[in-house]
């Protein structure tokens, strides 16, 4: 069985004001929110940098410490 990386995303599209090259830019992206477990982040990571098209993506974690069992019970089964 393939083991998957990912147990769920969550995509939103967002207006992001940057700075780039010098100049301010305003533009549309989309925010994605990958859920998966604490031994799959750093393949998810490399995976992210490794395939998206801008030359310096954001890839931020964020610790869910506290999340609640029944959702971790899910998350944990869905990344196997």
């Amino acid at each position: 069985m393939k083991t998957k990386i990912i147990a769920c995303v969550n995509i939103s599209k967002i207006d992001s004001v940057y700075s780039w090259n010098g100049k301010i830019q305003n533009s549309s992206e989309y925010i994605a929110i990958f859920k998966t477990v604490t031994k799959n982040k750093t393949k998810l990571k490399k995976k992210i940098a490794e395939t998206h098209p801008y030359d310096v993506p954001e890839i931020a974690e964020i610790d869910v410490t506290s999340i609640n069992k029944s959702y971790l019970n899910w998350l944990i089964e869905s990344t196997h």
